[in-house]
């Protein structure tokens, strides 16, 4: 593993990162994170870069950049007009030789337009891979197989695919740690840990908690922030395998996983370039 980097929420985190293992709200996530956490040389001078942002809603997108005294890596969302707005002050703000982080097309497109001084990286969001945790466990318990590891391919694998990459000259990606484990590619690549990313999408249920029933999960309902304060955990009770207890996370409209101890032992033994430590969940204003 060349190199750590720490999603912050602020410059002050960089003061406290010997008290990462505290950062997350949730008493149930913060034991498991820390746990999963101690299974990796972590200390304060393992990090070497600083990601900040949010990959996942435009209404989350800060209207300033904070300064870091670590380089900086800025994670950006799927966006429509309006998000793509609200990010160009802050890749105005971002320093020269920082990286992005798309999960849009129309994001990179504009890095590549107007902002040549930044590097494109290729966001998990664009990382298609079956996330599936209730099924591909499943999978893994049966043990090697032609379909474990069709399961573990993904788009990073076709040719068309990779030739749009190169085309715009992005020459990073990053992806999550699939529960049915990864066939990672050659060159340079980013893991995202503890928190795996199962699906995520426009409307917010936490969004649509105060609003009357038929106006709830409207596209465009005003956003007040709630996924701030609101944690739904899921338990698959239903599932027709031994995986019942299983727990998945929704905060806004994402839905989450937490890494297995199994999952993070094959995290260390991989040849990923660099593993990016989110100590929340990362749903963060």
């Amino acid at each position: 593993m060349e190199e750590f980097a720490i999603h912050v929420q602020s410059a002050g985190d960089l003061d406290q990162l010997d008290q990462w293992q505290t950062w997350e709200r949730s008493d149930k996530l913060r034991p498991q994170v820390a746990a999963l956490g101690a299974m990796l040389p972590l200390r304060p001078s393992s990090f070497t870069r600083v990601y900040w942002g949010t990959e996942f809603c435009e209404n989350l997108i800060a209207q300033e950049l904070p300064e870091f005294t670590l380089p900086l890596t800025l994670l950006t969302p799927y966006v429509s007009d309006r998000g793509l707005a609200r990010l160009k002050p802050l890749l105005d703000a971002a320093p020269a030789g920082s990286e992005v982080v798309f999960n849009d097309y129309g994001v990179l497109r504009l890095l590549r337009r107007e902002y040549p001084s930044l590097i494109p990286v290729q966001g998990r969001l664009l990382h298609k891979a079956l996330r599936d945790p209730r099924i591909t466990t499943e999978y893994v318990q049966l043990g090697d197989s032609p379909q474990l590891d069709a399961l573990r391919s993904s788009s990073l694998e076709t040719g068309a695919y990779t030739a749009l990459l190169k085309k715009y000259g992005v020459t990073h990606v990053e992806q999550d740690l699939l529960p049915q484990g990864n066939r990672f590619p050659s060159g340079d690549f980013s893991v995202y840990a503890p928190f795996g990313v199962i699906s995520t999408a426009r409307i917010c249920m936490a969004a649509g908690l105060g609003y009357r029933k038929a106006q709830k999960f409207e596209p465009g309902a005003p956003c007040r922030h709630e996924c701030q304060t609101h944690l739904v955990e899921y338990q698959y009770t239903n599932s027709p395998f031994a995986n019942r207890e299983q727990r998945f996370w929704l905060k806004g409209q994402t839905y989450f996983y937490v890494h297995t101890p199994e999952m993070m032992a094959a995290l260390l033994s991989s040849q990923a370039k660099r593993i990016v430590w989110q100590p929340r969940l990362p749903m963060m204003a």
